[in-house]
Order: structure tokens, then C-alpha cells, then sequence
């Protein structure tokens, strides 16, 4: 009887420490703060500098267009109940920016990282085309952790020290994978700037010449266009989100040169933004060779 009395008093015990640890589980994940980026780019980065310490919520599903999302009810809800939202900013993620404003003036704070990097100046506005260089990212590391800091109260120093590191080796193996190529871009829409900068390409024209994809091209620019792609021996147009595929196709049979769809707004199955990176050269590396 006494046996029977301890084997039960035991489970007991340890059905009570199994629900205590649940309720400090579920206490843990509702003390964390939350940051909500908009898109899932960004988003990867921000999650590698705060790791566990913090919530990261994307708002733009992955493969949607930024330039095009439009916030449900519930994105809104949560942009209003952030710790903090991190953004491109410059205009990118146009159907969140009246959300966004309302947030900001009900006292949320907002790091845009546009603010806090060199962009490129066009006669359409700054470039909001900034994560693919990832010199972009080392420049608004600095001013993103003491952002993130301020609004969180998390110490992410050792996080920041890591991430730079590991973006400067990516910076690093995207510049080997293009080394001794001749880097002559056409791309879907004016998004190639930044990488093309920092990697010595050159960028040739764009299937919609504009910083958008809301934008729409002309016949009479896509017939300037390939005329450029023949004068400047282009061996490959590349094409991705928003790009007008049966525009791309006609202008890849009539001049004769390869479409490749390049994945440049988001993720699209890579686990993190070093394969992102170096997929995307890679991509162009096989196309240009």
C-alpha cells in the first residue's frame, strides 16, 4: 500500500513539474519582445541578430510582391502591437506605408533602413533595392542593433560581432563567384544597382525601367531595350517577381538570348540570406559564363 501511495504521489510530481515547465515555457514566449519586419529578406537578418531573445514576425509572405502587398486587418494589428518595426523604407514596401505611418504615431518605433545607408540617387527617387548588397547590411548593423536595443532592452553586442562577420564573408564569396566574368545585366525591373556596384557589373536596362514593378514599360522603351541587348552582346535577361513573363520571352526569342528567373525579393526556400546571396550570384555566374 505504501508502494502503491509512493508511485502515485511520484506521478503526481511529476505531472505537476511537467505543467510548471508548459506555464514557464508559454510566460518565457510572452515576455520576449516582438519585432516585425516587413519582408522576409530583411526578416532572416534581424532574426540572426536577435535570435531566441526576441519574437520575428514577417508580414509580407514569402513570394509575394512588396511593391504590390496590400496589409490585412491583422497585419495592421500586428504592426500596432510591435516592440519595434524594422522596414525598408525608401518607399519599397508601398501598401504599408499609411499602416506604418499610423503605427509610428501611436508610438511605435520604426528602423528604416534606408535612413541608415549610403542609397543610390535616380531621377525616380533613392534605390529601395538595398539587401542586395550585403555592404548595404554591414553599414545599418550598427545603427539597427542600438535600435533594437533602445526599443527591446535586449543586449545583442556579441549578435552584432557575429552577424557582421558573417555578412562580410558573404560579401566576400558573392565577389569570387563573379570574379573574371563580364557582368552585363538586364534585368525584370530596375533592381540590380546596388549589386552591380559593388560587383563590378554593369547594368545594361531593365524590362520595366522603373524602381517598381507597379510600373509599366513602353514599346517604344522595350524596342530601345533590345537594341541595347544587341549592341552590348547580352547573354542572358534576367526576369523575377512582377516581371511581365510574356513580354520577357518575346524580347529573350527576338534577341535571341536566354530568360533566367532570379529569385531578388525574397527568399523563396533558401534557409537564410547567405544562400539567398550566394544562389542569386551563382544563378548569374551560370548565366554569364
Amino acid at each position: 500500500m505504501i508502494l502503491k501511495i509512493g508511485v502515485g504521489l511520484s506521478a503526481t510530481a511529476i505531472l505537476l513539474g511537467a505543467c510548471s515547465s508548459d506555464e514557464l515555457a508559454k510566460t518565457d514566449l510572452a515576455n520576449k519582445p516582438t519585432i516585425v519586419v516587413t519582408y522576409s529578406v530583411l526578416g532572416d537578418i534581424v532574426h540572426q541578430l536577435v535570435g531566441d531573445l526576441a519574437t520575428v514576425i514577417v508580414v509580407i509572405p514569402d513570394g509575394q510582391d512588396p511593391h504590390e502587398f496590400q496589409p490585412s486587418a491583422k497585419d495592421v494589428e500586428t504592426l500596432n502591437n510591435a516592440s519595434i518595426v524594422i522596414s525598408n523604407g525608401l518607399d519599397f514596401e508601398e501598401g504599408l506605408l499609411s499602416p506604418l505611418a499610423t503605427a509610428v504615431n501611436a508610438g511605435i518605433p520604426e528602423f528604416r533602413l534606408g535612413d541608415n545607408v549610403t542609397t543610390r540617387m535616380l531621377d525616380g527617387g533613392a534605390d529601395p533595392h538595398l539587401w542586395l548588397s550585403p555592404a548595404k547590411f554591414l553599414e545599418a548593423i550598427p545603427a539597427l542593433t542600438a535600435a533594437i536595443e533602445q526599443a527591446t532592452g535586449l543586449d545583442l553586442a556579441d549578435q552584432s560581432v557575429a552577424l557582421t562577420t558573417q555578412l562580410t564573408e558573404i560579401d566576400a564569396q558573392v565577389a569570387s563567384t563573379l570574379s573574371g566574368i563580364t557582368c552585363k545585366l538586364v534585368s525584370g525591373h530596375d533592381e540590380m544597382g546596388y549589386f552591380a556596384d559593388r560587383y563590378g557589373c554593369t547594368v545594361i536596362g531593365a524590362i520595366i525601367p522603373s524602381l517598381s514593378t507597379t510600373s509599366e514599360a513602353s514599346a517604344g522603351e522595350l524596342a530601345k531595350l533590345k537594341d541595347q541587348i544587341a549592341q552590348h552582346n547580352v547573354k542572358a535577361i534576367f526576369t523575377g517577381l512582377g516581371t511581365p513573363q510574356e513580354v520577357a520571352n518575346q524580347l529573350a526569342n527576338e534577341t535571341g538570348v536566354a530568360a533566367v528567373s532570379l529569385s531578388t525579393h525574397y527568399l523563396n526556400g533558401a534557409t537564410n540570406y547567405r544562400e539567398f546571396m550566394l544562389h542569386l550570384a551563382q544563378q548569374i555566374a551560370d548565366a554569364l559564363q
